[in-house]
């Protein structure tokens, strides 16, 4: 999130750092000291950004996990950082208020790579820690597990974008915009009819993946309450989020 969100440069630049954080990933010490050094190197970085300048430590710290615990992480690290590289490096190609995401299909990539791919390295992590048990379970859990995490990150677009449009990043799909004859530009400001029948229909979106968080609990063994719980409230929370937006759009 740090490479992708707090660090602007260059197309090239994006991608050498990610580049580097994957090369860091798979053992490259060298790889990790550049890119913590360059992140060390920022002019008033963020916390994200101090995290990155301790990368080598963190690493060690992923290291020392158990194997079956760093082998998900791995995979799920490498989706995000792999995922992120691309769309980053193509918005920095972009004149500024272009749409991050063009198409429908490129919103549920993106939700995966930043959110359903989460969501699988969890029930994997979960399968670790307590075992897989029936494994048509565990073959359903891993089934539902992106539409978890797509839930949670469709609701974060759904109550984030006109902030996130204020600080250049759209995640409202360009087709969906070019549909309604708006520009990134035109989310904000004074309200229109068409701003809001694409609050709905991002909302509605949401709802769809929220309505499958209780398939994917019914498949955790009821004794593991506190992975149900864990998986329900955050669920519970962005419905509650959707129902306050649409009695206060602003």
């Amino acid at each position: 999130d740090a490479l992708e969100d707090s660090w602007p440069g260059s197309a090239g630049e994006i991608r050498s750092r990610f580049d580097r954080f994957l090369a860091a990933l798979h053992g490259d010490a060298a790889a990790a000291t550049r890119l913590s050094e360059a992140a060390a190197s920022v002019a008033g970085a963020g916390e994200d950004l101090e995290l990155v300048a301790h990368l080598p430590r963190v690493l060690r710290v992923a290291d020392a996990l158990p194997a079956p615990h760093r082998a998900p992480l791995r995979e799920c690290v490498e989706t995000l950082a792999s995922g992120m590289s691309r769309y980053a490096s193509r918005s920095a190609e972009r004149p500024p208020g272009a749409p991050y995401v063009d198409t429908e299909a490129e919103l549920d990539e993106y939700c995966w790579i930043v959110a359903g791919c989460v969501g699988v390295m969890l029930t994997k992590l979960f399968a670790a820690e307590y075992g897989e048990g029936d494994p048509r379970l565990h073959a359903r859990r891993l089934a539902l597990a992106p539409a978890v995490g797509r839930a949670l990150q469709l609701t974060n677009i759904a109550l984030d974008w006109p902030s996130d449009v204020r600080r250049g990043r759209c995640y409202v799909p360009g087709s969906w915009l070019a549909e309604s004859g708006l520009g990134p530009a035109d989310l904000v400001g004074a309200p229109r009819p068409e701003v809001r029948a694409l609050a709905a229909r991002l909302a509605a979106r949401a709802r769809e993946s929220l309505a499958r968080v209780p398939e994917y609990v019914e498949a955790i063994p009821a004794r593991r309450v506190r992975y149900r719980l864990f998986c329900l409230w955050p669920a519970l929370w962005a419905l509650g989020s959707l129902r306050a937006a649409e009695r206060d759009p602003e």
